[in-house]
């Protein structure tokens, strides 16, 4: 394990509790994102809203370019396309799984897509805390980790051989709150090199801003190969190293319902 410089981890964590789960809101009308100093993870929109239907408070993969391309990000999304499909930002760039062609997976650049949802953050190795060899259930494993760092929010990334894949892929997302969200499932139960990126939210209130309540962990993945990708449900790690990087804040926009 590789640890991160402790002041700076331990100033994170501090910042949490100083500024209540370190939330901050953009105005309305404002579809560019700040640039500032420290590193946080941008939402627009939220995956509880979202899924009642609010598919208003979109961010363009364009207007995210000039703070997120080429840099070293972890994030996710979905898009308004027909299909909606999957977004994962890793290594500088953005890809789509799409759930039209069994979770096939294609970089989209820093196109003129609109995303209903997205929650995306730079990250520094050097204030992250990596582990090498990590087998088991991987939602398992994250949650025991964050739990006994004692961080409250944290960037995830992660590579390695998985087996017993479990995804789904949004295919029509609700516009309003009778209907539900439809999604594709797929399972690769073969071993293979997978790369996977999300986030770790404790607390019920801020697992309705990135996740679902009861599931601390969200993430996104696909193989190497980009054959296969999605939303994760299940995978297990044979051996792979897993990064969690702590979080001091987030700026939130949306409207409120």
């Amino acid at each position: 394990m590789t640890r991160p410089r402790v002041a700076v981890v331990g100033l994170l964590v501090l910042l949490w509790f100083l500024v209540s789960a370190g939330c901050g809101e953009l105005n309305n009308g404002d579809v560019t994102v700040p640039i500032i100093d420290e590193y946080y993870v941008a939402m627009f929109n939220r995956v509880d809203e979202l899924l009642l239907g609010d598919l208003d408070d979109t961010i363009s993969l364009k207007d995210l370019q000039g703070q997120y391309s080429g840099r070293d990000i972890v994030g996710l999304g979905t898009t308004l396309r027909e299909h909606n499909g999957e977004i994962l930002f890793m290594s500088g760039s953005c890809y789509w799984a799409d759930p039209t062609k069994n979770g096939q997976v294609t970089k989209l650049g820093w196109s003129a897509d609109e995303l209903p949802f997205c929650a995306i953050t730079r990250v520094d190795s050097e204030d992250c805390f990596v582990f090498a060899e990590v087998t088991g259930d991987i939602h398992q494993w994250i949650e025991a980790k964050a739990e006994e760092l004692r961080i409250p929010l944290a960037a995830v990334k992660m590579e390695g051989r998985f087996s017993d894949v479990h995804l789904s892929i949004a295919d029509r997302l609700p516009t309003n709150s009778s209907e539900k969200l439809e999604s594709i499932l797929i399972t690769v139960n073969e071993e293979r090199e997978w790369e996977f990126v999300g986030f770790y939210a404790l607390g019920e209130e801020n697992q309705k801003l990135l996740s679902v309540p009861g599931h601390p962990v969200h993430l996104h993945g696909k193989t190497l190969d980009n054959s296969y990708g999605g939303h994760l449900q299940k995978a297990n790690s044979i051996a792979s190293e897993v990064a969690i990087c702590p979080i001091s804040e987030y700026v939130l926009r949306n409207k409120v319902l």
